[in-house]
């Protein structure tokens, strides 16, 4: 029997802009191997993109908390 593995919900939204977020907003730039980085900063979290080609930073940021 599988079984499906134990993540964070904020490692699957990671993993989510991952598959689907690839391509740069700046430049245009499809990268397929980008990964993006989260950050926590009280009560929101940051996810972010920084682009290879022209070193823009994509950034998402999902508040909580309050």
């Amino acid at each position: 029997m599988a079984t499906k593995q134990s993540r964070s919900p904020f490692d699957r939204l990671r993993k989510h802009y991952e598959k689907t977020e690839r391509r740069c907003s700046k430049c245009g730039f499809v990268d397929d191997e980008g990964e993006w980085r989260v950050t926590a900063r009280g009560g929101e979290l940051h996810f972010q993109h920084i682009c290879p080609r022209c070193d823009a930073i994509d950034t998402r940021v999902l508040r909580y908390g309050r």
